[in-house]
């Protein structure tokens, strides 16, 4: 059943002004963030040496409060000045850059590690991601590590805990076509854009990059949440990258 609930607010990538900034805000500390993110700190205690980290595409400030609790020296940019105001509220100590044309406030060869937390998946064309990529791949010191939180290709077509996907729009998805998850601890109804695996693959060659993980969470027995088909599939894909 497609959701329909009074006071839902509607996020899209065009979209995202004061009203989405607050509502989504309420994603900190939700069921879909824990699932998405749980295993991201032991793949940053395992490829980065360093500890100058960028937040790349912050939102609201969640991903950088995650790499500040690993004790990392935090930057976070974002193209929305609406969020990156909710971000300072969240992380009050931490500088926040509003980035402009795709450019990263930052020098060169500036960061041991870049993430990337459900930015990815916001993003319409093949075009524009690659063009991301190889952003974040300037910003990264050689022997930087970049990591993206992203939607798995069976984002829009499984029955999860936390989201509902039960949108015609979200029948016989193909590469770059929009598709739409509505979360229910949030009351928002997100519009991104499927992309498969392969595709994600493709990018990250174009844009000069080897992967060095590709890692699906899946629900666990022994954690305190009643899993449906994140038991067996994610509805999110982590992708660890070092520049080529």
């Amino acid at each position: 059943m497609t959701a329909n609930m009074s006071n839902t607010v509607y996020y899209t990538p065009e979209v995202k002004g004061s009203e989405q900034a607050a509502a989504y805000s309420k994603t900190q500390g939700s069921v879909m963030r824990y699932i998405a993110f749980r295993d991201v700190p032991a793949f940053v205690a395992q490829y980065v040496r360093g500890t100058k980290a960028l937040d790349y595409g912050s939102g609201t400030g969640c991903s950088a409060k995650l790499l500040l609790e690993l004790g990392l020296d935090v930057v976070g940019v974002d193209i929305s000045e609406e969020m990156l105001a909710q971000a300072r509220l969240l992380c009050p100590e931490t500088e926040f850059r509003l980035s402009n044309n795709g450019i990263v406030p930052a020098s060169d060869q500036s960061f041991d590690l870049v993430l990337s937390g459900f930015v990815m998946f916001c993003i319409a064309t093949q075009a524009e991601v690659v063009a991301y990529l190889k952003e974040a791949k300037r910003v990264m010191k050689p022997d930087g590590v970049f990591i993206a939180v992203t939607g798995s290709q069976d984002l829009f077509s499984k029955e999860w805990l936390t989201l509902n996907v039960d949108f015609p729009e979200n029948k016989n998805l193909t590469s770059g076509a929009p598709a739409k998850a509505y979360h229910y601890e949030s009351n928002i109804e997100f519009t991104d854009y499927f992309w498969t695996e392969q595709d994600y693959r493709n990018f990250f060659a174009q844009a000069g990059f080897e992967l060095l993980e590709v890692h699906y969470p899946l629900g666990k027995v022994n954690e305190p949440y009643a899993w449906k088909d994140e038991k067996t599939h994610s509805p999110f894909v982590v992708f660890v990258a070092r520049a080529i």
